[in-house]
């Protein structure tokens, strides 16, 4: 192999490289993107898990309540 063929050898591997760091590079930020919005879905869930929970601590008191006032047999 001549230095000219070894030469362009390494020109076409070094340029498949620096494609694949693009992608790679591109991949990561969209990843970093897709990150971001999931730990808003999951602050999102959680802020309305508390509140269903709340919610629901609420209406057993009053199922609760209206129980009390029942006739005991």
């Amino acid at each position: 192999m001549t230095t000219k063929d070894h030469l362009a050898r390494h020109d076409g591997q070094i340029a498949r490289l620096e494609q694949v760091m693009t992608a790679l590079a591109e991949a990561q930020v969209k990843t970093e993107r897709d990150l971001s919005k999931l730990a808003r879905a999951m602050t999102a869930l959680a802020e309305a898990q508390a509140k269903t929970e709340a919610t629901t601590r609420a209406l057993s008191r009053q199922w609760q309540a209206y129980l009390n006032t029942l006739p005991k047999n």
